[in-house]
C-alpha cells in the first residue's frame, strides 16, 4: 500500500515535535563541545534519537508530497537518520551541531509551510490538526504558526 498525501500530517507533526524537543535539549548551549559533554552526553545522544526519528518519520511521508516539495533534501534527512542508526558512536559532534543550529530550524519552516499549504488545498484534514493541538504529545510543536 503506497503511502497517500492525505496522511502526510501526522508524519509532519511527529517531526516538528522531535524538532521542538531538539531546542528544549540543545538551545542552551553556544557550542558543540558544551553541548556534547553536558550531562555525560545526555543532551547530545537525545538530540540523535530525535535526529533518528526526523529521518525515520521523512521516510513515511507519501512520494506525492515528497515531489511536490522537491527543494527539500529528503534524501540527506533520511541519509543522516541511517548514519545515525549504524554508526552511533562515530557521529560527529561538529556536524550534529550545525544541523541542529542551522538545518534543523529552515527544516521547521519548511515543514510549517508544508501543512499550511497542504491545509489550504483540502488535502490535510483541518480537524486532525485541531486534534493534534490539544494532544500533548505534540507539546514542543509551534501550533502559533500554523493554521487555526
Amino acid at each position: 500500500m503506497q503511502p497517500e498525501i492525505k496522511n502526510d500530517l501526522v508524519y509532519l507533526l511527529r517531526m516538528l515535535e522531535s524538532a521542538g524537543k531538539i531546542h528544549l535539549y540543545s538551545d542552551q548551549f553556544k557550542n558543540p563541545v558544551n553541548f556534547f559533554d553536558a550531562n555525560d552526553q545526555q543532551h547530545f545522544n537525545a538530540s540523535l534519537a530525535l535526529l533518528m526519528n526526523i529521518g525515520e518519520q521523512s521516510v513515511k511521508l507519501s512520494d506525492e508530497l515528497k515531489n511536490i516539495y522537491s527543494g527539500i533534501e529528503w534524501e540527506k534527512i533520511k541519509n543522516f537518520r541511517n548514519r545515525i542508526a549504524h554508526d552511533y558512536t562515530g557521529i560527529d559532534r561538529f556536524i550534529t551541531y550545525e544541523i541542529i543550529k542551522e538545518d534543523l530550524p529552515r527544516l521547521e519552516i519548511d515543514l510549517q509551510k508544508i501543512i499550511t499549504e497542504q491545509i489550504g488545498s483540502s488535502n490535510f484534514d483541518m480537524n486532525e490538526l485541531l486534534a493534534a493541538k490539544g494532544n500533548q504529545y505534540y507539546a514542543h510543536v509551534d501550533f502559533d504558526e500554523l493554521p487555526e
